[in-house]
């Protein structure tokens, strides 16, 4: 009796509860990040006239997000990253208004700190990968966006490429091939979804050119809305 009430303790330990992480609540890890950075990067954007008050509240809703779904899982890689991004956010704050050239100085470690805190996430992922094909699938079209949309909004910065980003002329084609073919694989595993998948396509598909020709007009707001919807209700539709 004894020895089985230890055993529970043991497991019940911080130390010992990443293992118990699901691939679900490691993708929402992934996903709130994700969408914290992406805000971010909009709100302090130094070609705007104005920053949108918007993004200040998504990148914090995203931010304390990620805090939640971290608490009590007791992986200490996780819980170090993601400390380090708050800290990096602190003192991005507290940058006056109008300094834009002192913004690299905070986000370049904030990104790399976000990039700690995904690769361990991805780690964990793959250890305890979703039981069904769909859901994977599903899973890797909703980060396949939220990284595209961090590198477009990443290009206003022209330094944080040059030391946090690891991209080439080849990567935003990529990714975006990566997505149209996730739609289709997904469409196909779950044909009672196809319509709406077609229409998530649709939003993803109007703003695509924005994304991809970077002669083209800046539109942080627009490219943030229309992949927030497409990622929200895909994220939505793995709930269900």
């Amino acid at each position: 009796m004894h020895l089985r009430l230890l055993l529970v303790l043991l497991l019940m330990l911080p130390g010992l509860a990443s293992a118990s992480l699901s691939a679900q609540r490691l993708q929402d890890i992934r996903l709130e990040a994700f969408a914290a950075c992406s805000n971010l990067l909009a709100f302090y954007n130094p070609n705007q006239q104005a920053a949108d008050p918007r993004h200040l509240e998504r990148y914090r809703q995203g931010f304390h997000g990620v805090q939640q779904l971290l608490a009590g899982q007791g992986d200490a890689a996780l819980e170090e990253a993601a400390a380090e991004m708050r800290s990096r956010l602190e003192e991005l704050e507290r940058v006056p208004a109008g300094q834009v050239e002192l913004y690299p100085d905070r986000i370049i470690p904030l990104l790399k700190a976000h990039a700690r805190l995904d690769h361990r996430a991805a780690e964990l992922y793959a250890a305890a990968p979703p039981a069904e094909q769909r859901q994977l699938t599903l899973h890797r079209l909703s980060l396949d966006i939220e990284r595209l949309l961090l590198l477009y909004q990443s290009r206003a910065f022209s330094m944080i490429g040059m030391y946090v980003l690891d991209v080439d002329d080849n990567t935003v084609p990529q990714l975006d091939g990566q997505i149209h073919q996730g739609f289709a694989d997904l469409a196909a595993q779950w044909p009672g979804h196809s319509a709406e998948l077609a229409k998530l396509k649709q939003n993803y598909d109007f703003i695509r050119p924005r994304l991809l020709q970077h002669d083209r007009a800046w539109v942080p707001g627009s490219a943030a809305y229309y992949l927030g919807q497409v990622t929200t209700r895909l994220a939505q539709l793995d709930a269900e």
